[in-house]
């Protein structure tokens, strides 16, 4: 058993806090997040909302039993979830979106460039 380690007891409970990124047109929503994150010396953090549209997107998701890689153009986004980790310099983690529309798609996004006006929230702890 190690003699010596370092731990401290927390006695009052951590409050979440949020970052809200709002992106212009074309920003690369995974460069923004992860840039966002640096900025701010977020270490791990969830997605909890999502609000606007994506000017074009890529997402791997199953179609049957089947994954597939579908593309889609000037689409709102309904919900979004993810965890995101920063370590070594890069970032880890994925983002799954759910889509409006006639024929919904939910996937894992693989990239995408945000309309003007695309907000996404993070929760993290301090």
């Amino acid at each position: 058993m190690p003699k010596n380690i370092d731990s401290i007891v927390i006695k009052e409970p951590l409050k979440k806090q949020f970052l809200t990124l709002e992106f212009e047109e074309g920003d690369l929503v995974l460069s923004c997040i992860k840039q966002g994150m640096l900025e701010n010396n977020i270490r791990e953090a969830d997605v909890v909302d999502v609000d606007g549209c994506l000017a074009t997107a890529s997402v791997n998701a199953m179609e049957g039993h089947k994954y597939k890689k579908f593309d889609f153009a000037n689409t709102k986004i309904m919900r979004a979830s993810g965890h995101f980790k920063i370590g070594g310099g890069d970032m880890w983690g994925s983002l799954n979106v759910f889509t409006e529309g006639r024929k919904p798609i939910s996937g894992t996004l693989l990239k995408a460039t945000a309309s003007t006006g695309f907000k996404l929230k993070l929760s993290f702890l301090p």
